[in-house]
């Protein structure tokens, strides 16, 4: 089971490492748009007029795509402080908890952004005239993204032995780890 997980995380490794590079691109294009739409506005006094609505869609795709990334790595917010003091049996239960709750919560999220997405289709944006479900559509790609990794992380935890657990709470916490723990981040 162990092999299999190792192979997964092999191929979704290399989708996070794509999805990384997307979102860098993205942040470059909205960084650019943004200057360019200052510079024409106040010093040309002839702004874009599609340049808000373009940078709010690549906003919004970014946004949910950093997010799928964040749940994949597990860095998202978490009460490690507590976590570390449970024993290794409640441990796992809680891992397994907290990735079955979000793959529920991602599931919903998929759904009723199917739906808001198909609603929104027909409306064209004022400026560019495209669709308004391009805003809205990162809901799902995102949240398909998210119940794929959550799904994962939970096969992964259930496959994860008690001694694994066990060896995790009997090592020396380094610096990093005792940020974490307090809020902080690597």
């Amino acid at each position: 089971m162990s092999k299999l997980v190792n192979q997964i995380r092999r191929v979704l490794d290399k989708i996070i490492d794509v999805k990384r590079h997307i979102c860098a691109l993205m942040l470059a294009i909205m960084i650019a748009i943004t200057f360019v739409q200052v510079v024409m506005r106040f010093v040309f006094r002839s702004p874009f007029s599609w340049s808000e609505e373009v940078t709010l869609m690549i906003l919004v795709w970014f946004g949910y795509l950093c997010m799928s990334i964040d749940i994949y790595t597990d860095s998202h917010a978490a009460l490690y402080f507590l976590y570390n003091k449970l024993p290794p049996a409640l441990r796992k239960a809680a891992d397994l908890f907290r990735h079955g709750l979000l793959c529920w919560l991602f599931v919903q999220l998929t759904y009723y952004g199917t739906i808001i997405t198909k609603l929104n289709l027909p409306k064209p944006q004022p400026a560019t005239r495209f669709s308004q479900g391009w805003l809205y559509a990162p809901l799902i790609v995102g949240g398909i993204f998210m119940v794929i990794y959550t799904m994962f992380d939970f096969l992964a935890a259930l496959a994860k032995p008690l001694s694994a657990y066990e060896d995790e709470s009997k090592r020396e916490k380094t610096v990093d780890d005792l940020n974490v723990e307090r809020g902080g981040t690597v």
